[in-house]
C-alpha cells in the first residue's frame, strides 16, 4: 500500500492541489492507471481506503494549542509509533515542519497502518502534508523518502 502512496505522490501531483486542500480521488480512471503500473487491485482498495480515512479526518479539525502547550502520549499511541516515530515527530515539529493540528492527523493515519516503521511513518507524514497542500520543501521530502537519513540525529 505505501508504494502505491509514493507512486501517487510522485506521479499525481496534482491530487494534492485542490481548493478544498484535501486529495481528491476520481478511483475509476486511477484505478486504472495504477493497475497498468503494476499494482494489485487489492493493495490499490486498500491505499484508497486510507486516503478516504485521510480525507475524512479533514472534517475533525483539533484547534491550535497555545505555544507552551505539552503533547501527552497514550498508552496505545506509544505503544503503536514507537520511540523512532515519536522522536522524528518531535524533530519535525521543532523545525516547524509539522504544525500541530497536522500533527494530530499524522498520528491518526500512522494508528491506521499495522507494521508501522520509521519509513512507513516518514511515508505518512509526506502524504499528510501533500494532502493539506503544506509547503514540502525538495529537502524535506529527500529526507521523508531516504531511510538512512533520520531527522532527530
Amino acid at each position: 500500500m505505501l508504494d502505491i502512496l509514493v507512486y501517487l505522490f510522485e506521479h499525481f501531483e496534482e491530487l494534492g492541489n485542490s481548493e478544498q486542500q484535501t486529495i481528491q480521488l476520481d478511483a475509476a480512471p486511477l484505478s486504472e492507471s495504477l493497475i497498468e503500473a503494476g499494482f494489485e487491485r487489492e493493495e490499490i482498495d486498500e491505499a484508497f481506503g486510507w486516503l478516504a480515512g485521510l480525507a475524512g479526518e479533514r472534517h475533525h479539525a483539533v484547534a491550535s494549542p497555545s505555544a507552551d502547550a505539552i503533547r501527552i502520549y497514550t498508552d496505545r499511541e506509544y505503544e503503536h509509533l514507537g520511540t523512532d516515530c515519536l522522536n522524528y515527530l518531535w524533530a519535525l515539529e521543532q523545525q516547524n515542519a509539522v504544525p500541530a493540528d497536522l500533527r494530530e492527523l499524522i498520528i491518526d493515519r500512522a494508528m491506521a497502518m499495522d507494521d508501522l516503521t520509521i519509513e512507513h511513518f516518514k511515508i505518512i507524514v509526506l502524504m499528510v502534508l501533500w494532502s493539506r497542500n503544506q509547503a514540502v520543501d525538495c529537502l524535506l521530502v529527500e529526507t521523508l523518502l531516504d531511510a538512512d537519513n533520520p531527522v532527530y540525529n
